[in-house]
């Protein structure tokens, strides 16, 4: 039979060799024990029509350029077949060798399959030049009874990323999937999108059908290696890929991450809106250097979370600007880095050595010391929301020895752009009712982060405990004393813990505002006698009295005040006291 088209052409030879005998008595028994050959071949310049022909365009594609399938049946009639056939076209290279029985009541078969190079673009609904279905090496025994096909012994190459294990198929109305599979690394992104239809489609674009109709079963998978996010991976993962028909879950996701374990669960299925995701995340013990996020990565330390999320949209970009959720970071002997509270050391020594200046002079002193070295955090926990793609941390405040850090921000993820505050304050000089504080701003995008120290704060704090510190010494100069001696690395506030002691003979120093007239000890030496009442009337006349003794006096000489107004005394009265010496001047 010769077949010539100008889109398609081909041949197929039929052979038999009964016996003469066989024929002229028609002996039933004896032709079916006959020989049979069957040769077939079928070519076209366009390789889709050769598959579209065969029956295989659900589930590899073909490239452009000429295609070529060649077969060969042989063996006895009502007897088990033997079975060669061989495929090829561009970017297409395959063979089959085995039996195949179709004279029962259903149709039985086994080969041995060998897939060269394939591309299973249509079969996980990618687009043919998506790069992830291309160059698919696959060898296997494939088995055929009746609607139920399997394929053991997989030992084939899919993205560079070697798979084997087992599969099986119902090919009913509703199929229905079973099987366990083993690879060398899994694309978790990848994987998820073909699942859910978003696999070579513009993030705009709506969703494919994807895998969440149509079938029934579980899947399960074991992967040495799974990429997450950036180039995360964990080491090892396991997981399950299930459906009902209607939804489809990836349940038991486990994995092994900086020391710690990643557990994960995520259900998609499709309404009237378009998808709907559900899922939940869990994070527990992991080395903190392990998570990032192209430039951003979290603290040295142990980091566990718990979250939860829920999207929905008819599209990748639909679906990221209606994620919501929530959950709770919690970081165990954390170092959070360019957080440096010996920042405030080296900006109370500037200042006492007069190096500061202004803000800008104060700013570099704080920026370099801030970044060589850390804030250790022995425990927190950061809550934080998602909102319409928005992760937002509010205001949370992180306790560290002799510091404390404020830390809040988020990261706008259709924006891609991250927004982080700090503030750091010392627990170690000041006041309760005032710290020395410095606030840090770092906004952009996670792999170009604009980084910004404000001094404002700090530079009123060392301000104001100038001013305080020039009060004391004026003080202890205005009491005869001598000036207090600070440490250069301490600071001082009104109220402050690092008040000058009153000396032991305070009693006797005399303060300004003190009445020497209530004062028992005679302000010139000597007890003074009691001041007898007065008995004279007031009309009575008054003498002189004698001129008073110069009154000598440790304190600095100060502006004079205007004459006061004197009362004289009644006649017989005691010498005049000693007028009592000015209050310094408030500075």
């Amino acid at each position: 039979l010769d077949l010539d088209a100008p889109q398609l052409k081909g041949s197929a030879t039929l052979t038999a060799k009964p016996s003469a005998a066989a024929l002229r008595s028609f002996e039933v028994d004896a032709i079916d024990r006959t020989e049979l050959g069957i040769e077939s071949r079928l070519s076209s310049e366009q390789g889709h029509l050769v598959l579209a022909l065969l029956g295989l365009d659900r589930f590899a594609a073909v490239g452009n350029g000429p295609a070529q399938f060649e077969a060969s049946v042989s063996g006895s009639w009502r007897a088990p077949l033997r079975v060669n056939a061989k495929l090829s076209g561009a970017g297409l290279d395959g063979d089959a060798q085995g039996t195949i029985e179709p004279w029962g009541e259903f149709t039985k078969a086994t080969a041995n399959l060998r897939l060269r190079s394939a591309n299973l673009a249509p079969l996980v609904g990618l687009k043919p030049q998506d790069s992830a279905a291309q160059n698919v090496r696959l060898f296997g025994r494939l088995g055929l009874s009746g609607t139920r096909v399997t394929l053991d012994d997989i030992d084939s190459t899919v993205g560079g990323s070697r798979l084997r294990g087992r599969l099986a198929m119902n090919l009913d109305d509703e199929k229905q999937i079973d099987g366990e599979l083993g690879l060398d690394a899994l694309d978790v992104p990848q994987l998820f999108s073909v699942l859910v239809g978003a696999a070579g489609q513009d993030a705009a674009a709506p969703l494919g059908p994807g895998l969440l109709k149509g079938w029934r079963g579980r899947v399960s998978f074991q992967a040495l290696s799974g990429a997450v996010l950036n180039g995360t991976e964990l080491r090892p993962l396991g997981g399950a890929v299930a459906s009902d028909g209607q939804s489809l879950t990836i349940e038991n996701l486990k994995g092994k991450l900086g020391g710690g374990d990643v557990t994960a669960t995520v259900e998609a299925r499709s309404n009237a809106n378009g998808l709907v995701l559900n899922g939940r995340v869990e994070l527990a013990g992991i080395d903190g250097n392990a998570l990032r996020y192209r430039s951003l990565k979290m603290p040295a330390g142990k980091v566990s979370a718990q979250m939860a999320l829920a999207a929905e949209g008819r599209s990748v970009q639909g679906l990221v600007s209606a994620l919501s959720g929530n959950g709770t970071v919690t970081l165990d002997n954390a170092a959070i880095p360019n957080l440096d509270p010996r920042a405030f050391d080296a900006a109370l020594r500037a200042a006492d050595a007069g190096q500061l200046g202004d803000d800008g002079k104060l700013r570099q002193v704080v920026e370099p010391a801030l970044s060589s070295g850390t804030l250790s955090i022995a425990s927190a926990q950061i809550p934080f929301i998602i909102r319409d793609g928005r992760l937002r941390v509010g205001a949370t405040p992180l306790e560290a020895q002799g510091a404390r850090a404020i830390v809040s921000g988020g990261f706008d993820i259709p924006a891609d752009q991250a927004d982080i505050r700090a503030s750091l304050s010392s627990n170690t000089v000041g006041s309760s009712n005032s710290r020395p504080e410095v606030q840090l701003f770092a906004v952009g995008t996670p792999d170009t982060l604009t980084r910004a120290v404000d001094v404002t704060s700090l530079s009123s704090w060392l301000a104001v405990r100038a001013i305080d510190r020039e009060t004391r010494r004026l003080d202890a100069i205005a009491r005869g004393e001598a000036p207090p001696a600070y440490p250069s690395s301490t600071a001082s506030l009104p109220g402050g813990p690092d008040v000058a002691p009153v000396p032991p003979n305070a009693a006797d120093v005399p303060v300004p505002g003190r009445d020497p007239r209530r004062d028992p000890r005679a302000r010139l030496g000597g007890p003074r006698a009691a001041v007898p009442p007065l008995t004279a009337p007031l009309s009575a006349p008054a003498t002189a009295p004698a001129p008073a003794a110069p009154v000598a006096s440790s304190q600095p000489q100060v502006a004079p005040l205007p004459p006061p107004v004197e009362i004289k005394p009644a006649p017989g009265a005691l010498p005049p006291r000693p007028r009592p010496l000015p209050r310094p001047p408030v500075v």
